[in-house]
C-alpha cells in the first residue's frame, strides 16, 4: 500500500496544505512545533480512522475553527486506488470517514484495510510502560489483521463497562444474580481474546528475533510471553470455565473495589532480554532498540496477514538513537516500502539523492516551504 497524496484544511496547524508523495522515503523536517507530526497524524486518520496520539478528534482541528477535512488518495499493492475523506464537525460532535464516497457504516470497519506501523516516542510506554500499554500494542496489531477479533474486543469492553457498572451499583451488596450473564458473556469473549494473544505471542516472537538480529550486531536474545491469570493452554471452553471460576471466586474483592478484576483487560505481554525482565534489568538504549525491533516485526506481520504492504511513519525516531543505530533503522525500513519520516535535521540522510521515490518535505508554521516536494 502507498499513500499518494494527502490534503489537510484545518488540522492541527495546517490551513491548507497539500502533498504529493514519493513511493518510498518521505522526509518531513522542520524545527519543533511547525506540523511535522501534525502531517503524519493526518496519515493515521486515513489508516486507523484516528490520530496515533491519544486525544479527542476535537482537539486536531485548527484554533478558531469549527471542523477540520482530510483528504487522500491511497493505492494497493495490487494497483486499486481509494480516495478517503475524514471530516469532524464540533457543532454535531461527529466524525465522517467515505472511501470512494461512500461513508463507512462504523469506524471499526475501516481497521485493517490500509494496515500501518507507527513508531513514535510515545510508544516508549510499551517497553518502559504499565500492562495496559502492552495489550493496546497488541491489541492494535492483532486488530489490523482480523475483523472478528476487533469486533470481539469492543465486545468485551462493553461487557466490562456493563458488569463494572452493576458492581458499582451494588455498593458493597451481593449482586451475584445480576452479573451472571455478564460474566457468561465475559468468560465467552474473554477466553476467545486470550486464545488469539497468545496465538500472536507465538506467531511474533520469531519475527521479533528476526527484526532484533537486522538491528543490532548484539547477541541479545529478546523474548515475549503472554501472562494471564488462568491456564491458558487448554481449549476455549476449558478456558472460559477458568474465567467464569475466577470471576464466581474473586466476587467479594470485586464488590470491594467495585470493578472486574478478571479477565484479558488484566493481562500482560511479558518483554526479557537475554531472559532478563526488560523493564527492570535493560538500559535505555536497550529499551529503544526492542521497541525499534518490536516496531519492525509488526510490519513484517501485518504484511503476511493483511496480504498488503504496510505504510510506516517514523516520528522524531532519529533524535533518540545514536548514528550507528540510526542508519541502520532507515536501511531497513527504506527496504520495507513506503515511509514517512519526521525530522529536524536532515544530517542522518546522509547524501540522499531526493527524486520521484525519495522526496523531502520543508515545513514551517503549518506549510510546506514550497509546494515543490522534491528539493
Amino acid at each position: 500500500m502507498k499513500i499518494v497524496r494527502a490534503r489537510l484544511s484545518n488540522f492541527r496547524n495546517h490551513h491548507d496544505t497539500a502533498f504529493e508523495f514519493g513511493a518510498r522515503m518521505n522526509v518531513l523536517v522542520g524545527d519543533n512545533g511547525q506540523g511535522k507530526t501534525n502531517a503524519l497524524e493526518a496519515l493515521s486518520f486515513f489508516c486507523l480512522t484516528k490520530s496515533f496520539y491519544a486525544g479527542a478528534d476535537a482537539l486536531a482541528m485548527r484554533r478558531g475553527s469549527a471542523s477540520f477535512e482530510l483528504e487522500g488518495t491511497l493505492a494497493s499493492d495490487d494497483g486499486r486506488e481509494f480516495r478517503v475523506r475524514v471530516a469532524y464537525d464540533d457543532a454535531q460532535k461527529r466524525k465522517k470517514y467515505s472511501i470512494n464516497g461512500a461513508e463507512s457504516e462504523s469506524l471499526s470497519s475501516v481497521i485493517g484495510m490500509f494496515p500501518v506501523v507507527v513508531l513514535s516516542p510515545e510508544n516508549a510506554a510499551v517497553t518502559f510502560g504499565a500492562p495496559g500499554d502492552r495489550r493496546k500494542f497488541a491489541d492494535l496489531v492483532i486488530a489490523q489483521s482480523s475483523a472478528s477479533y476487533m469486533e470481539d474486543l469492543l465486545e468485551y469492553r462493553r461487557i466490562v463497562r456493563q458488569r463494572n457498572r452493576i458492581l458499582a451499583e451494588a455498593q458493597g451488596n451481593d449482586c451475584r444474580a445480576a452479573l451472571e450473564p455478564w460474566s457468561e458473556m465475559l468468560a465467552a469473549y474473554g477466553a476467545r481474546i486470550v486464545r488469539r494473544r497468545v496465538r500472536f505471542v507465538d506467531e511474533f516472537l520469531p519475527i521479533i528475533l528476526e527484526s532484533y538480529r537486522h538491528i543490532v550486531d548484539e547477541r541479545e536474545v529478546p523474548s515475549l510471553r503472554y501472562a494471564t491469570a488462568v491456564p491458558a493452554d487448554g481449549t476455549e471452553e476449558e478456558l472460559a470455565g477458568a474465567l467464569r471460576a475466577a470471576l464466581l471466586r474473586r466476587h467479594r474483592e470485586e464488590l470491594r473495589f467495585r470493578t472486574t478484576l478478571t479477565g484479558p483487560h488484566r493481562d500482560d505481554i511479558e518483554l526479557s532480554l537475554d531472559g532478563l525482565p526488560l523493564r527492570q534489568f535493560a538500559s535505555q538504549g536497550q529499551h529503544k532498540t526492542f521497541l525499534v525491533a518490536l516496531k519492525a516485526a509488526e510490519f513484517f506481520y501485518l504484511k503476511e496477514r493483511c496480504r498488503e504492504t504496510p505504510v510506516f511513519l517514523l516520528d522524531d525516531v532519529f533524535s533518540e538513537l545514536d548514528e550507528h543505530r540510526s542508519r541502520r533503522l532507515l536501511t531497513l525500513t527504506e527496504s520495507l516500502g513506503q515511509t514517512f519520516i519526521t525530522a529536524v535535521s536532515e544530517k542522518v540522510f546522509g547524501g540522499a539523492e531526493w527524486n520521484g521515490e525519495r522526496r523531502r518535505f520543508p515545513i514551517a508554521g503549518g506549510s510546506l516551504i514550497s509546494r515543490t516536494a522534491a528539493a
